[in-house]
């Protein structure tokens, strides 16, 4: 399926004129859970799933051992783990210390097959439902979509 998006109406903040603009925002279309992840894993290696879910968990506690140790994780074409952090400025050298960082982060960067994978996934605009359910004043209630007038939340999938 890919990525889908709806427009989206902005007015930023650096625009002096505050001129309404729009962008494509992603929107999400479900997820998968750990649980379901290693059943997967389990059922394409011929594995026992608490297997895969003993391995998964033993590489996050040594993964977050090594990146509390300040290194970077390779993990191959998967990609890259770093540690970082967002910090505030200051007028002077002296000035910087550890209490002007704000936030500690970790970045991931895509390995190869996800590198690819984005090159190659679509990207479409997600169809809305009809919600406008006025007829102009001429007649029959307003439900405008022929269904049962009840603002089409059944087939609203983001309602």
């Amino acid at each position: 399926m890919g990525l889908q998006y709806v427009v989206a109406k902005r007015v930023f903040g650096f625009d002096k004129e505050k001129k309404v603009k729009y962008v494509a925002k992603s929107v999400g279309t479900g997820g998968v859970d750990f649980d379901k992840l290693c059943a997967k894993v389990s059922r394409i290696l011929g594995i026992h799933r608490k297997t895969v879910d003993l391995v998964a968990a033993g590489l996050v506690d040594i993964m977050s051992e090594e990146i509390d140790d300040g290194k970077t994780v390779r993990l191959g074409d998967f990609g890259l783990f770093r540690p970082s952090f967002v910090g505030k400025c200051a007028d002077t050298e002296a000035g910087v210390t550890a209490n002007n960082i704000v936030r500690k982060r970790i970045l991931f960067f895509p390995g190869k097959v996800f590198n690819t994978m984005l090159g190659q996934m679509s990207v479409t605009r997600m169809a809305m439902p009809d919600t406008d359910y006025t007829d102009g004043g001429k007649g029959n209630g307003g439900s405008g979509n022929g269904g049962s007038g009840n603002g089409g939340d059944e087939e609203n999938p983001l309602g």
